[in-house]
């Protein structure tokens, strides 16, 4: 369990380097977000994500200046600015070589804070932009994410990389995909209702950003166990269905989710769940062919927004 839960510091690397692209990237972008709406799975209530911009020649760059430095986090955060962008083919090479570096295992970037949040940033990505209907690649890309995002949110010394990290895997274990993809006896609502939980308590910053954001993690958490639904109803929920409370199963379910990582991790170590050369290749001809000509369906996938300029 130690892989999952514990930094090596002998291996750690030196990539202090990506403070100078994150300080770049921060000051580039302009103080006041701009808000998208999402898609909304509430009649009654809509979903904004808070979008910091950054002027395009300014953009342009800093991506020049660091379009060559083989870093998973510098590689996935640009990608995520042409996603974000809607320039999703423009990505691809970024997440090409990104995940290059992060299918293997033993890799440089495990024991690294910038490197574990670039893989899990990576694997992110690729999870929104495969469709789901290529099952064994989707598996494989979901087991690499919810094992990068495990060790990110038990070893990080970053409150917002550790709440980033239970939120994004809080999300995957709703993916409809999760019941297959999960170890078959465990419940991914019970997971989400913990990762819910800890989004909102894994540390004090996190808290206020639950809080002030509107988000309020820990009341997605309670509303999931009280109902079975992120919407409030009348049928009951896992306080009517699980003998233990709610307590215990946050504690149980954070427990589990690092079991679950290593089940991952060993079966990647193992070669059965590993991403091959040939799996990587098949992956991105698919995403390729994907953007070219089902640029829409990859749009909603990707950015889910309720309308596009």
């Amino acid at each position: 369990m130690s892989e999952i839960t514990m930094i090596d510091r002998s291996l750690c690397i030196d990539d202090s380097f990506v403070d100078n692209y994150v300080l770049k990237v921060q000051n580039a972008q302009n103080d006041k977000p701009k808000f998208k709406d999402l898609n909304s799975p509430w009649r009654t209530r809509g979903i904004s994500l808070a979008l910091y911009e950054i002027p395009t020649f300014v953009l342009n760059s800093i991506i020049f200046e660091f379009k060559d430095t083989e870093h998973p986090y510098i590689l996935a955060d640009i990608a995520g600015m042409y996603m974000y962008g809607q320039k999703f083919e423009e990505g691809l090479n970024y997440l090409y070589r990104s995940i290059n570096q992060l299918a293997m295992f033993p890799n440089r970037y495990w024991n690294s804070d910038y490197g574990l949040a670039g893989a899990a940033n990576t694997f992110r990505l690729l999870l929104l932009m495969c469709p789901k209907n290529h099952m064994e690649l989707y598996r494989k890309i979901y087991s690499y994410d919810y094992l990068y995002l495990t060790k990110l949110a038990c070893t990080t010394n970053d409150e917002i990389f550790q709440q980033e990290a239970y939120v994004n895997r809080a999300s995957i274990a709703m993916d409809s995909m999760a019941r297959y993809i999960i170890p078959i006896n465990i419940n991914p609502d019970l997971l989400y209702i913990s990762d819910m939980y800890y989004a909102h308590y894994c540390n004090e910053l996190a808290t206020q950003i639950s809080i002030s954001s509107g988000w309020k993690y820990n009341m997605k958490s309670l509303t999931y166990y009280q109902h079975a639904s992120i919407k409030p109803n009348d049928t009951g929920g896992y306080v009517d269905i699980e003998e233990k409370t709610y307590n215990e199963i946050v504690s149980a379910k954070h427990e589990q989710a690092k079991s679950i990582a290593l089940l991952f991790y060993t079966g990647i170590c193992a070669e059965d769940g590993k991403l091959t050369s040939r799996n990587i290749e098949s992956l991105f001809k698919i995403l390729q062919y994907e953007c070219r000509y089902n640029y829409k369906e990859t749009r909603k996938r990707v950015l889910n927004f309720k309308s596009y300029k």
